[in-house]
């Protein structure tokens, strides 16, 4: 029987389509018991599968680093002892003398001589300078002959008085004469000296601002003495501190190079500034370093308070939360906020006046911690790290044996 040609084509074509998809299908259940062999290796019997075990908290764990317990926290503990709390006010100044004055001549005149130098040590009246007083000097020398002769005068009248040749309103004259004579004399004289300069107290030579041949006013500052017998600083407190600080209270001063020594409050105002709203203290030093020189700044600390033998911690373990103050305490290996009481505060330690008992054990810095942290003290070993290597090695040999029981079964 004859074939059609177009059906005997469409039926090779369909033929050979069926011929493909069973190949195809062929390969993919050839395929698909390697793909489930290899995922059913993967998971209990292979080592993937033991890495599973870890994701549950194996060996990471036990050491913290697989979602496990933390280790705890080494701190630094403490407890509440009697200490001497001292609270101060700090300020800062600068060096006074106890004097200082600007010395300016009386009388113009050209310097002749100076005598001394900076840094030099007069006492009181010394001459310090000489101006050109020629004038005033032969004036008081003129003065001083004319009183001699009005002396000399009334001398002569006197003489002829008893033998009645001379009046008496004669004599009366030549007195006032001789009076007014000498009167002219001391003037004269106490104008000469005005042209040398001296100390008006005993004290240091800080600054000399002429040289000899200047021409010196009455306005011109020949040199600038200072009592260094002792330094004062100044100082201003608020007037809240101030009603705690009286006369004789010391003062701690520290120098630019750390160096320190005390001074005394010798003075209080007796009001209060109402711009600053302080009050001026004056403090005094009689012994001091040789850097301790007027005008050098300087840092004060004022006492205020003081309390000995009293309940105190560390100023590091007391920290504040919503206006609370709390210390953290070891209390079953973990930190636990306590509130407390604050009392006086100083720069190193703080009075406990409640909340912690004497047998607590007080975090010594509270930074960085947090409620239910677990902690321990510094120094002490780490229990669970002890144990860890023991572990370890039970759970290396625990999989030494299931790595050689899967290979046997695969086997």
């Amino acid at each position: 029987m004859a074939r059609d040609p177009a059906q005997v084509g469409s039926n090779g074509d369909l033929g050979r389509d069926w011929t493909r998809r069973g190949v195809l299908t062929a390969a993919l259940s050839a395929l698909l018991p390697l793909g489930c062999g290899g995922a059913s290796g993967a998971g209990p019997g292979g080592k993937s599968g033991k890495g599973g075990k870890a994701g549950k908290g194996g060996r990471g764990g036990k050491g913290g680093r697989g979602g496990g317990p933390p280790q705890p926290l080494a701190v630094e503990l403490t407890t509440v002892e009697p200490a001497t709390i001292e609270r101060h006010y700090r300020s800062s100044g600068t060096l006074e003398p106890l004097r200082r004055a600007e010395l300016r001549p009386i009388r113009a005149g050209i310097i002749n001589v100076l005598e001394v130098e900076v840094g030099d040590v007069v006492e009181a009246e010394q001459i310090l300078a000489r101006l050109d007083g020629r004038e005033l000097s032969l004036q008081a020398s003129r003065d001083r002959l004319e009183a001699a002769n009005a002396e000399a005068e009334l001398g002569r009248l006197e003489g002829l008085d008893s033998s009645g040749a001379i009046a008496q309103e004669e004599i009366d004259a030549r007195r006032h004469e001789l009076q007014t004579a000498r009167a002219a004399a001391r003037l004269s004289r106490a104008q000469a000296s005005t042209m040398t300069v001296r100390a008006p107290f005993a004290g240091t030579i800080v600054s000399r601002e002429v040289d000899v041949g200047n021409l010196a006013g009455t306005s011109t500052v020949l040199y600038e003495l200072a009592d260094l017998s002792a330094l004062e600083l100044p100082l201003h407190l608020p007037e809240r501190e101030a009603a705690r600080v009286s006369v004789g209270n010391q003062v701690e001063i520290e120098l630019i190079d750390g160096s320190t020594f005390t001074g005394e409050v010798i003075r209080r105002a007796p009001i209060v500034d109402a711009l600053t709203g302080t009050v001026e203290f004056l403090v005094q030093a009689q012994d001091y370093p040789p850097l301790a020189v007027p005008g050098a700044f300087v840092r004060a600390r004022v006492l205020l308070e003081r309390r000995e033998a009293t309940p105190s911690v560390p100023v590091d373990a007391v920290f504040e939360l919503e206006g609370q103050r709390y210390v953290y305490v070891l209390r079953e290996g973990k930190a636990r906020r306590v509130a407390v009481e604050i009392g006086l505060e100083g720069s190193e330690r703080v009075e406990l006046s409640s909340g912690v008992g004497p047998d607590d054990r007080v975090l010594v810095d509270a930074n960085g911690i947090t409620e239910g942290m677990p902690i321990k003290p510094a120094g002490e070993p780490d229990i669970e790290r002890e144990r860890e290597p023991e572990a370890e090695a039970k759970d290396d040999d625990g999989k030494r044996r299931r790595g050689g029981w899967g290979g046997k079964r695969r086997r």
